[in-house]
């Protein structure tokens, strides 16, 4: 299937240096080509898809969020919202969530799905999702957005379908919604504008803390994970995949740190789980103290010091007031230095094909 050139740009405190890769046909590939900046940033901004697969949503907020997003260029299509609330909260029964969602990574024309909200019951989609996969791959690649519970629906795309998906922030919680009405401040730093300046020189983020020896060596993967909650969910199912060439990106919100601390003992008693590294992010609450984040990073650095892996710290991203986007399924680089306290992460860009 013919699709034209899309690109898309994580902002980002630095930038990567290019790398170049071949692709297979319908598969994203690497670019470190500088004229794709200036093309793409001269380009139409592109259609944004909403969908929304997990919990209720506020139906108020939608036409704030159209106009927020047309307000910065960007045209909205809400055919993929679909909202008939069952007894347990979900936005319709789950076959029709998943029926929805399916069309929606079928069709051709959608190369940006955006999600509306997380929450839960994105995982009960999980048999449709694959009785669907070889017509889901067959369809034109997007890129899907979003975080939380939307984190089950990345592990499918980048494990099964093998495309790449921006962990980032939701189309109702971002700096331009919370300025609407100043009511929730989850990643209210962070606005949308940043995942479209282009693709073009990828991203390195600084100030990672490395909370172990092994993970002052540094070293690379393909970027996996998101919310622990959803990681832990998928434990022992037939859906878990293999993480020995993963990094795994581990965020979470509403557990206490005592229930932090039982659940990364899990982890470290797990017999398969030997990724390349973990990057922890945000687990304290929003509104937390500084006794609050240290006892957090407590848990992280005692689960740290047990483990043979690298393990980083970086609370720029998850449920807090500033939320960094991350490319899932798709490589990723821990750069350390003996002279310096904290490492960088580093991300090259990401392009669609269009060979195919």
């Amino acid at each position: 299937m013919k699709y034209p050139f899309i690109a898309i740009l994580l902002i980002v405190t630095g930038m990567s240096s290019p790398t170049v890769g071949a692709a297979a046909a319908n598969v994203p590939h690497l670019i470190g080509n500088k004229q794709a900046l200036t093309a793409s940033e001269t380009a139409v901004k592109p259609t944004i898809y909403l969908i929304s697969s997990s919990s209720q949503y506020n139906e108020n907020t939608i036409g704030e969020i159209e106009r927020v997003f047309q307000q910065q260029g960007y045209s909205v299509d809400s055919r993929y919202l679909n909202q008939q609330p069952t007894p347990l909260g979900y936005v319709n029964t789950d076959d029709r969530r998943a029926a929805t969602l399916i069309n929606a990574l079928t069709d051709d024309n959608v190369k940006y799905l955006w999600f509306v909200r997380g929450g839960s019951g994105a995982l009960n989609l999980y048999p449709y999702l694959y009785r669907n996969r070889e017509r889901i791959a067959a369809a034109s690649p997007k890129l899907l957005i979003g975080f939380s519970d939307v984190t089950a629906l990345h592990h499918f795309i980048n494990n099964v379908i093998k495309w790449p998906s921006i962990h980032w922030i939701l189309a109702s919680f971002n700096r331009e919604m919370y300025e609407v009405d100043k009511s929730e401040p989850i990643s209210m730093y962070s606005s949308i504008q940043q995942i479209f300046r282009t693709i073009a020189n990828g991203m390195t983020y600084t100030g990672v803390e490395p909370l172990n020896v092994s993970a002052r060596a540094g070293g690379q993967g393909t970027l996996s994970g998101g919310n622990l909650t959803l990681i832990q969910l998928l434990f022992s199912t037939r859906f878990e995949k293999s993480y020995a060439d993963k990094v795994m990106l581990m965020e979470d919100t509403g557990a206490t740190y005592k229930q932090l601390d039982r659940t990364l003992h899990q982890l470290e008693y797990m017999k398969n789980f030997q990724p390349k590294a973990v990057i922890f992010g945000q687990f304290y609450s929003i509104k937390a103290d500084k006794t609050e984040r240290d006892l957090y990073r407590f848990v992280l650095q005692e689960f740290a010091s047990r483990v043979a892996y690298p393990v980083y710290y970086y609370p720029e991203f998850g449920h807090g007031k500033t939320n960094q986007p991350f490319i899932l399924g798709h490589q990723i680089k821990m750069l350390c230095n003996e002279h310096y306290r904290f490492c960088s992460l580093t991300q090259p860009p990401v392009k669609w094909s269009s060979e195919n």
